[in-house]
């Protein structure tokens, strides 16, 4: 497998220090700051709304970084691992920059994202929850990347999840033997395999096997629009400008609403639904490949049956109720395949369970045992004010545009 000799280095750094429980130092992604919430202020919230200030931010980082002289360096070696000569040549650029910076790592980092918030909530969230938010290995700088305000998103949607399950996901698949593992297949099915493998799990994987959740920009495989998870992986592709349709002020003339919060949660959160999917019951050792090779969720014999029978609630959203001509959404549900109804189930049980519990009881009990541990959420119907309202007659004709095409 070939590697990043500084990003090996970093990882097996890194991750040692997460399991040494050595006086001098804090080990890492204790999931201390970014706490799980269960209720709904994150979800009543507007994109300039509800996440950690850059004082509570810089707190985190000296709680980390305290008796760790090295830890910055590695970290941000991590955070802007690339492979295409033009992001080399600009990293170098800012390390000579900020060469006489006595915060000099501080100073690349921030830097490479322009931008102070971001790059402080960037190294705060790797530090307490090992999650890798980067931009797209985008040799011709083509696609739309992250800025502050996606980096404060996934801070929202990361701390939905509980810490069992963000420690559940950080992992990654082997893929030593991918090409003797698919030798036996259609050669066209080969190609298939391999355009979709992303490169970044070629570099990324850290010595000891682990992955952490990884988000970065990109552009969707094939059909896959707004934001895609392959199956056994944790890295999510965000197609940036379709993502953002979902967030507040947006108007859409299709399923007459307007968006009064950020909608572009549930889209998030279905992702990393995704990879809990996919780890949930792999022991950390055994070989993961493409597709259906391993035991999943949605691909587990009896909770299959669970899936199939559960009916999905509709969102306050309406996303879905704009792509009927899509074959997998029926009825403003997104339940035409296996792997998206579990998404979607998940989903909805952190985001909308209120609706879930009354539309499919049995999944719901099944989620709360099996899969969150007895934890339950308050959802999007909690809201003390409207997250959505109508279009005005002005909007519905002159302004308001099209979410589904």
């Amino acid at each position: 497998m070939r590697r990043l000799q500084c990003l090996s280095t970093a990882g097996l750094l890194l991750c040692s220090l997460a399991t040494l429980a050595a006086a001098a130092y804090e080990p890492l992604f204790q999931n201390r700051f970014f706490t799980l919430s269960q209720n709904a202020e994150l979800l009543c919230a507007t994109s300039e709304q509800q996440f950690m200030s850059v004082e509570q931010l810089s707190e985190i980082i000296r709680f980390y970084e305290k008796n760790h002289p090295n830890l910055r360096q590695q970290a941000v070696a991590v955070l802007t691992d690339h492979t295409t000569q033009e992001y080399l040549d600009d990293l170098t650029d800012y390390r000579e920059d900020c060469k006489t910076n006595a915060l000099a790592d501080l100073c690349v980092l921030e830097k490479y994202w322009d931008d102070r918030d971001a790059a402080w909530r960037v190294l705060a969230l790797f530090y307490d929850t090992k999650t890798v938010i980067k931009r797209s290995e985008d040799q011709n700088y083509l696609i739309k990347q992250f800025d502050a305000d996606h980096v404060r998103l996934f801070e929202k949607a990361i701390r939905k999840i509980p810490a069992f399950l963000r420690q559940s996901i950080s992992k990654a698949k082997p893929v030593d033997n991918l090409n003797q593992e698919i030798a036996d297949k259609p050669t066209a099915i080969q190609e298939l395999i391999l355009d979709a493998f992303q490169e970044d799990y070629k570099t990324s994987i850290w010595q000891d096997h682990t992955h952490p959740l990884t988000l970065v920009p990109g552009v969707g495989f094939r059909s896959q629009t707004v934001a895609q998870v392959f199956s056994g992986q944790n890295l999510i592709v965000f197609t940036v400008k379709e993502f953002d349709k979902a967030k507040e002020g947006s108007t859409y003339r299709d399923i007459d609403v307007q968006y009064l919060v950020d909608f572009r949660l549930p889209i998030v959160v279905h992702e990393i639904a995704h990879t809990v999917d996919n780890f949930h019951f792999w022991n950390g050792t055994d070989d993961l490949y493409f597709f259906y090779k391993y035991h999943k969720i949605s691909n587990d014999e009896q909770i299959m049956k669970i899936i199939a029978d559960a009916k999905l609630a509709l969102w306050p959203s309406k996303w879905f109720e704009a792509f009927e001509y899509l074959h997998e959404v029926n009825d403003g549900r997104y339940d035409g395949n296996t792997q998206e109804k579990l998404a979607e189930l998940l989903a909805q049980y952190i985001l909308i369970p209120e609706r879930l519990q009354q539309s499919a009881p049995v999944a719901y009990q099944w989620l709360r045992n099996q899969v969150f541990r007895g934890i339950e959420y308050q959802g999007y119907d909690r809201c003390s004010t409207p997250i959505t309202q109508p279009l005005t007659w002005w909007q519905k004709h002159a302004s308001g545009k099209l979410l589904g095409r």
